[in-house]
C-alpha cells in the first residue's frame, strides 16, 4: 500500500465520521508503570469517597445602617433655634432627650389661639344657645389639633393646658434612640419647615451586603446563618442571617446583592463602613468525591486515572457534579473506594494518548501497513487544512492548530505559531492568542505568552522548554462578541 493511500486510510481513522463511537480528541490507553517509575515522576494517589460535603460561598460585606432604624428631625413650622442640646455629630440620645429649644411666632401664636378657645368654650358651657356651645367646642378642637399637626407631644399639651401660659420656646426631642450621624442645626439659625436638622440611627442592629456570584445564588436563601468576621477583631465571630437577595445580578460583575442582618454587641462594636469577610456555609449531605488534582479537564471530556492493580493505570471518563474547595463531585464513572491519580497526571495522560497511538498502528500494521511508521503518534496531524507537523482542532465554532516554526520542539527558545479559522476555512483575524504551557511534574511552574498576530490567521508567540518530554499547551482565543475559546495540546520535546 503506497504512503499517500496510508494517509488517507489514517485521517478517515481518525475523523469524528468514520465510527460513532470515535470521539472528538485523543483517545487514551491504559498504561504500566513499576514503583520506581512512579517514584520517578512524583505519582500520588487518592481514594473516591462518599463523605458528607458542604458549600461554602466567600465574599467580602461591608457594613451598614439599618434603613429602618434611621430618623431624620424636621419641622413643621418655621422658627428660630435657641439653645442646642445635642451639639455634635457622633452624640448618642436616648429616645425623649432634648435636642434644642424652637422660637416660633406661629407656634406661639397657635397656643395663645387654644387657650382663648379652651376659655371661650368654658364659659358657653351653660348657654342657653346650643348653635354656641357647639361653635366654641369646635374651635377650641381645631386650635388643638393644629398643634398636635405641629409635633406637640400629648405631655405638652397637658403642661400647656394646665399652666394655662403659652411657652415662648417649644423643646423638640429626639424621635428615636441611637447616634447623631449628620447635624445641621446652628444656634441662632431660623429655619423652615421641612428642612433636616438631624439624621439619628439606631445602630443596635446592622446590615452587611455582600456580593454573590451567579453561579452560587442557588444555594442562598433568607434566613441562613452566616459567620461574619473582622480585621478589627480577629478573635471574635459574629452571626448574621440572610434577610434579602437582590432580584437582579450586575451586568458587569455577574454577582448579586445580598444583604445579611445581625444584632449588635452592647458596647457596638461593629461599625457601618467597616469591611469583614462573610461566609456562608450549605450542608449538601453525603456525596462521592475525588480530589480536585484527580480530574483532567479538556473542557469537552474529564478524565481521572484510576488504579488497576499491578502498576495499571487505567483511563475512565467521568461526569462531574459540583466542585468545592478541595474535591470535585463525579456522579458517574468511578466507584467509592477506586484510587485515582492525583499528581503527575498530565505525564500519564501524555503517555496513555502515546500508548493509544501506538495501537493504532499496530492495528495498521495488521491490516498491510506495518511497513509505514509514524513519527510523533498524533493521529490529528492529517487531519483537515492544518499542513505538516500541525495538530487542528475543532474550538467551538473555530478549527485551531499549532505547530513549531523551526521544525519538532527542542529544548530552548521555540516559536509557536497558532492558526485560527472558522467553519469556513477563513482565516480569523484581530484574536486575541495567548498560551500557557507547562510540564507535569512537581516544581514546575506554569508559563504565560502572548501571541503576536502575523496575518492570514497565524499568531506567533515564544516558549522556552527547560527539558525534553512531552509537554501541556494551553491555548486561549478571544474575540469581541464571541465566547473565549480554550483547548490544551501536547508538544513532545526532544533534546
Amino acid at each position: 500500500m503506497s504512503r499517500p493511500l496510508a494517509l488517507v486510510i489514517l485521517a478517515t481513522l481518525a475523523s469524528p465520521t468514520f465510527a460513532v463511537d470515535q470521539p472528538a480528541e485523543l483517545s487514551r490507553a491504559p498504561i504500566r508503570l513499576d514503583a520506581a517509575q512512579q517514584q520517578a515522576i512524583g505519582l500520588t494517589w487518592g481514594t473516591a469517597e462518599r463523605r458528607p460535603l458542604e458549600k461554602v460561598i466567600r465574599t467580602v460585606g461591608r457594613l451598614d445602617f439599618d434603613e429602618r432604624r434611621l430618623a431624620q428631625v424636621t419641622l413643621k413650622v418655621s422658627g428660630f433655634i435657641e439653645e442646642l442640646y445635642a451639639n455634635y455629630t457622633g452624640q448618642p440620645v436616648r429616645k425623649g432627650d432634648p435636642l434644642f429649644t424652637l422660637y416660633s411666632p406661629e407656634l406661639l401664636t397657635a397656643q395663645r389661639e387654644y387657650l382663648l378657645a379652651r376659655e371661650t368654650e368654658r364659659r358657653l358651657r351653660q348657654s342657653s344657645l346650643p348653635e354656641a356651645r357647639v361653635s366654641a367646642a369646635s374651635l377650641a378642637g381645631a386650635s388643638r389639633e393644629r398643634l398636635r399637626l405641629w409635633d406637640l407631644s400629648p405631655q405638652q399639651m397637658r403642661e400647656l393646658e394646665e399652666s394655662g401660659q403659652a411657652r415662648r420656646t417649644l423643646t423638640i426631642h429626639a424621635p428615636i434612640a441611637g447616634v447623631v450621624i449628620e447635624k445641621m442645626a446652628v444656634a441662632g439659625q431660623r429655619v423652615e419647615p421641612g428642612m433636616t436638622l438631624y439624621k439619628l440611627a439606631d445602630l443596635s442592629t446592622i446590615w452587611v451586603y455582600g456580593d454573590v456570584y451567579e453561579y452560587e445564588l442557588p444555594f442562598v436563601q433568607v434566613g441562613q446563618e452566616a459567620a461574619l468576621a473582622l480585621t478589627a477583631y480577629p478573635e471574635q465571630r459574629f452571626t448574621a442571617r440572610v434577610a434579602y437577595v437582590a432580584p437582579m445580578l450586575d451586568a458587569k460583575t455577574r454577582t448579586a446583592k445580598v444583604r445579611f442582618e445581625l444584632p449588635n454587641s452592647p458596647d457596638q462594636l461593629l461599625r457601618p463602613e467597616m469591611y469583614g469577610t462573610v461566609e456562608l456555609r450549605v450542608p449538601l449531605g453525603e456525596r462521592l468525591v475525588v480530589p480536585r488534582t484527580a480530574v483532567l479537564d479538556s473542557g469537552r471530556r474529564q478524565v481521572v486515572f484510576a488504579d488497576g492493580g499491578d502498576g495499571r493505570l487505567v483511563p475512565r471518563e467521568v461526569r462531574l457534579g459540583g466542585r468545592f474547595d478541595d474535591a470535585v463531585e463525579v456522579l458517574d464513572g468511578v466507584a467509592a473506594g477506586e484510587r485515582v491519580v492525583t499528581s503527575a497526571n498530565f505525564l500519564v495522560d501524555s503517555e496513555s494518548k502515546l500508548q493509544a497511538a501506538e495501537s493504532m498502528m499496530g492495528m495498521m500494521g495488521a491490516i498491510g501497513m506495518g511497513d509505514w511508521k509514524m513519527e510523533s503518534a498524533r493521529p490529528m496531524e492529517m487531519g483537515g487544512q492544518a499542513g505538516p507537523g500541525q495538530e487542528e482542532r475543532r474550538v467551538g465554532d473555530v478549527m485551531v492548530a499549532v505547530s513549531v516554526a523551526a521544525g519538532p520542539a527542542k529544548v530552548g527558545e521555540n516559536a509557536i505559531r497558532v492558526h485560527v479559522r472558522d467553519a469556513s476555512g477563513a482565516p480569523v483575524k484581530g484574536a486575541a492568542v495567548s498560551f500557557s504551557y507547562t510540564m507535569d511534574m512537581p516544581g514546575m511552574s506554569i508559563e504565560q505568552a502572548r501571541a503576536q498576530e502575523r496575518g492570514d490567521g497565524m499568531y506567533e508567540g515564544s516558549a522556552r522548554f527547560t527539558m525534553a518530554g512531552p509537554w501541556g499547551l494551553v491555548v486561549e482565543i478571544e474575540r469581541p462578541g464571541k465566547p473565549p475559546a480554550r483547548e490544551k495540546f501536547t508538544l513532545r520535546v526532544s533534546g
